[in-house]
């Protein structure tokens, strides 16, 4: 099937693509990210010429950690304290001018932050997700954005997970939430090249 976007209601939204999960300086397992890296990449480039909406988002907590909640009560250490230069954006998928960069204290990108507020002023009802980890941050904010009426797509070879069995398992509920919600990077690539195409003026 043949992936078709609507470019003037899509966003590309990055989820925690942060420095320790591709530096190994991460206190949380990731599995993956080597081959993640280079597919990454090329996606947000793709997005950039497109002039999509680029949201990207980290998780970060204070050094108090004062704001982590529930999450420390499962398998998951300290992790992405403010001070740490590891909770920091990768270098090469970190933000530019005219994106737009948020912080989370929870799993959710929607959960105590703008997210909302942003894609309706955006007038987007199309979310892409890539990012870390699948079963978790981007598994989570792709199942708030079911509930609340977007459609969404996940770029499965632009993730990594906790582990294999887990980003599997989080892939396979995202797609049934929604028929078609599992895309690869080629796939998103395609749609950009299609819609350039479309909108190309004749010379």
């Amino acid at each position: 099937m043949t992936l078709t976007l609507d470019f003037n209601k899509t966003a590309l939204v990055l989820v925690d693509m942060q420095a320790g999960g591709f530096t190994g300086d991460c206190t949380l397992p990731h599995v993956g990210t080597d081959a993640v890296l280079p597919k990454a990449k090329q996606v947000l480039a793709a997005a950039r010429t497109a002039k999509l909406p680029i949201v990207h988002f980290k998780e970060i907590h204070r050094k108090e950690m004062v704001d982590f909640g529930r999450e420390l009560d499962g398998a998951e250490p300290v992790h992405c304290l403010e001070t740490w230069a590891s909770t920091d954006y990768y270098w090469e998928l970190a933000p530019i001018d005219g994106e737009f960069a948020i912080g989370k204290r929870r799993y959710s990108c929607f959960f105590g932050t703008d997210l909302e507020i942003l894609l309706k002023g955006l007038k987007v009802d199309t979310i892409v997700f890539m990012g870390m980890m699948t079963n978790v941050c981007v598994h989570y904010t792709a199942v708030d954005a079911h509930q609340r009426d977007y459609h969404f797509h996940v770029i499965e070879d632009c993730c990594a997970g906790s582990d294999w069995d887990a980003h599997w398992a989080a892939l396979t509920a995202m797609e049934y939430l929604q028929t078609g919600a599992r895309i690869f990077h080629t796939d998103f690539i395609q749609a950009v090249g299609a819609a350039k195409s479309e909108t190309a003026v004749p010379v």
